[in-house]
């Protein structure tokens, strides 16, 4: 009965069906091109111990809904990678905002910043259409302007960091990727802060969440142009086995 039952595993793993490759670049379509990103951000407040000196007031920081908007280049890995199979850069603006209360006295902040990134994405497929994205990125943002009251005027006008990012993607179409990721970073640079990753405004601490919606689209291949071929066995065994499949 067992010789039977590996007999049978073995064949429904023999015919078990093979999801469709998401890309096929079999002379269709170019290895690079661009994406727009919209999104929404939200400051999520972490509790902090009260550093009003010689001060019982109670701190009670909120986070507050705002808009980011990206736009940028993606470039996927001839020979599929390792671990990452594309990288992406881009360009944006955004805005952060939160506030703070201390009895009845409150404080808003509302800063906007032009922002750059680079990541790094894994895919994982679940079927022909849907994927898992994983992603390692950073950005340096600069402060264009800020307002607020009172004026927050403990942050810099330049931040450093690094961000892990994480996507539940869709095949809309055959040249049309949609992908919704959250975003936070994991390491911040500058300001420096002994390396925490959330950010210090006011009297309180906030880690920023980013919520983006990307459109990803293929670019065929114009007319003339050769395909970016894999040039040997070895790469297109690391294709099959690697490259989005």
């Amino acid at each position: 009965m067992i010789i039977i039952s590996e007999i049978g595993n073995s064949q429904m793993k023999m015919y078990q069906r093979k999801n469709i490759p998401l890309v096929d670049f079999n002379g269709t379509y170019q290895l690079q091109n661009f994406y727009l990103s919209p999104g929404l951000t939200f400051m999520l407040p972490h509790e902090i111990p009260n550093v009003l000196t010689n001060s019982n007031s109670e701190i009670n920081a909120n986070g507050r809904l705002a808009y980011t908007f990206e736009a940028g280049a993606y470039r996927i890995f001839e020979k599929g990678g390792n671990i990452f199979n594309y990288l992406d850069y881009g360009i944006g603006f955004k805005k952060l905002s939160g506030s703070e209360q201390i009895n009845e006295s409150k404080s808003i902040f509302k800063q906007r910043f032009l922002t750059g990134s680079f990541n790094l994405n894994n895919i994982w497929q679940l079927s022909d259409r849907k994927f898992i994205q994983t992603s390692l990125g950073s950005n340096i943002d600069f402060k264009l302007f800020e307002d607020g009251s009172p004026s927050p005027n403990n942050t810099d006008k330049l931040t450093l960091a690094f961000h892990l990012k994480v996507g539940y993607g869709f095949k809309v179409k055959k040249t049309l990727f949609i992908i919704p990721t959250m975003e936070s970073p994991f390491l911040s640079l500058k300001k420096w802060e002994q390396g925490k990753s959330t950010y210090g405004i006011f009297n309180s601490r906030y880690r920023p969440l980013i919520f983006k919606v990307r459109f990803i689209w293929l670019k065929k291949l114009g007319k003339g142009k050769c395909p970016e071929a894999l040039t040997s066995p070895e790469d297109k065994a690391r294709y099959e086995r690697n490259y989005m499949q």
